[in-house]
């Protein structure tokens, strides 16, 4: 039996936060899809709550692997060499997916191999940060691929591609070797891949809860519990999509603000450079009061602020922008007729 999409979850010893992850998985709006749990060398009670996650939804199946090298990324390719599903679909088992995650990038995967939502994360302040990346953009890609200066925008959750695009590749999932990230390693294959065709969504519909270099990391189980439950109700209500877009569009805010602020320190002394900058910073002012004051009431009003939103995502996504100095963004910002009229 074939379904639309299959749901890969990696797990090892987060039992609890592995339950609230799969009930986000199985929250989709497209029903017609499966989760297979991939174990690796999990403890007792990873093994109890994965059965007992397959025995409640017949959607749900584990795969109970004895512990591999690293993160047992191989047990991944032979998840996808079993999967129903033709388009193969990423969860970390301490993540959420929004309940729109699936069809939004299934609408992707109609003519592109590897796609990703929004790419972000949240802070343990409860802010949304961002990973600016398109994939569609070659710049973008060929950072990926560079070994001069290593880079990664790419996530495991968050990430999908077709699965017979996938099976076409001659490098499957394999063990990361040392001086990479799994989700780089692997991403860095996909784009390497001929004609690999990436892209990326406009909205974050998967949210990740990084353990790495965060206070997390000294977190017991329960306290992730705790922190992901106060989230799990957006993936769920009516309006939680567009409170996460809210939320990254404030992110978007303070980054636009950060750049500013490095642009007016750059030469103060310099009165052209005072007076583009003033320019500028009443310019991003009108804007941002227009879409906040937008009446929720109005079709119309709602398409506009969407649009700037989109606007702001796209700047920052852009890499000319993040790789320019701030003040020949500050230039082409200004005499866009987008945002002069």
């Amino acid at each position: 039996m074939t379904v639309r999409a299959s749901i890969l979850i990696p797990t090892h010893d987060r039992a609890q936060t592995l339950r609230i992850a799969v009930s986000t998985a199985l929250a989709q709006t497209v029903l017609d899809l499966e989760v297979l749990i991939i174990g690796d060398g999990v403890t007792d009670g990873v093994r109890t709550a994965a059965n007992e996650l397959a025995r409640q939804d017949s959607r749900v199946r584990f795969f109970d692997n004895p512990k591999g090298a690293n993160h047992g990324e191989p047990y991944r390719h032979d998840a996808i060499v079993h999967a129903r599903g033709g388009a193969i679909f990423y969860l970390c088992d301490d993540d959420l997916l929004m309940a729109e995650h699936v069809s939004d990038l299934l609408e992707l995967l109609e003519t592109h191999d590897f796609v990703q939502s929004l790419n972000g994360f949240v802070t343990i302040e409860g802010e949304i940060g961002l990973y600016p990346a398109d994939l569609a953009d070659p710049e973008t890609v060929q950072r990926h691929l560079s070994d001069e200066v290593p880079f990664n925008n790419v996530s495991l959750t968050g990430t999908a591609h077709s699965r017979d695009f996938y099976l076409r590749m001659v490098d499957p999932w394999t063990t990361t070797p040392k001086g990479f990230w799994p989700d780089q390693y692997q991403a860095r294959k996909f784009f390497r891949a001929p004609g690999c065709r990436s892209a990326t969504s406009r909205r974050m519909t998967a949210l990740q809860f990084p353990t790495l270099a965060t206070a997390r990391e000294t977190w017991p189980e329960k306290d992730r519990v705790v922190e992901l439950l106060r989230w799990i109700g957006l993936t769920v209500t009516a309006d939680g999509q567009e409170q996460i877009n809210e939320r990254v569009a404030a992110s978007t805010r303070r980054r636009l603000d950060r750049e500013y602020q490095r642009a007016t320190e750059l030469s103060v002394s310099d009165e052209n450079h005072r007076r583009l900058a003033a320019s500028t910073r009443s310019r991003l002012d009108l804007e941002h009061q227009r879409a906040t004051e937008l009446s929720v009431s109005d079709e119309n009003h709602r398409r506009l602020a969407a649009e700037y939103r989109a606007e702001l995502q796209s700047m920052l996504a852009s890499r000319s922008w993040r790789a320019t100095a701030p003040l020949r963004w500050l230039r082409r910002v200004v005499s866009s007729r987008r945002w002069g009229g």
